[in-house]
C-alpha cells in the first residue's frame, strides 16, 4: 500500500471517529431536558429531505424511524450500535447536522 492510500485510509477513519463522536454527542443530547427540541428539529430536517428530494428515500425511512421513535435508546440501538458499514452511511446523512455548531 503507497503512502496516498495509507493517508486515505488513515482520513477515512478519522472522518468515521469524528462522526461517531459527533453521534456520542446526540445521545447525550437526547438524554437531557433538550430531548423534544432536538427531535423536533430533526423531523423539520428529515421533512425538508422528504419535499426538497434531497436525498434517498431509504435514509427518509431510517432517520423519520429513530425519530419517530422519541427515545434516546432507539437512537442508540439503531445509530450508535449499529453495523459499522450500515452505521456510517447513516451518520453521514444526518438530521442532527444542527448541533455540529454547538459542540465545535
Amino acid at each position: 500500500m503507497g503512502v496516498e492510500q495509507r493517508r486515505a485510509r488513515h482520513d477515512r477513519v478519522d472522518h468515521d471517529e469524528a462522526l461517531q463522536s459527533f453521534h456520542g454527542y446526540v445521545y447525550a443530547q437526547l438524554n437531557s431536558p433538550r430531548k423534544d427540541e432536538i427531535l423536533r428539529r430533526a423531523a423539520e430536517r428529515i421533512e425538508l429531505w422528504q419535499r426538497n428530494k434531497l436525498c434517498s428515500a431509504y435514509y427518509i425511512r431510517f432517520w423519520s424511524s429513530v425519530v419517530k421513535a422519541g427515545d434516546s435508546e432507539t437512537f442508540k440501538a439503531k445509530v450508535l450500535e449499529a453495523p459499522a458499514r450500515r452505521s456510517m452511511a447513516m451518520l453521514q446523512n444526518t438530521p442532527f447536522s444542527f448541533l455540529m455548531r454547538e459542540r465545535g
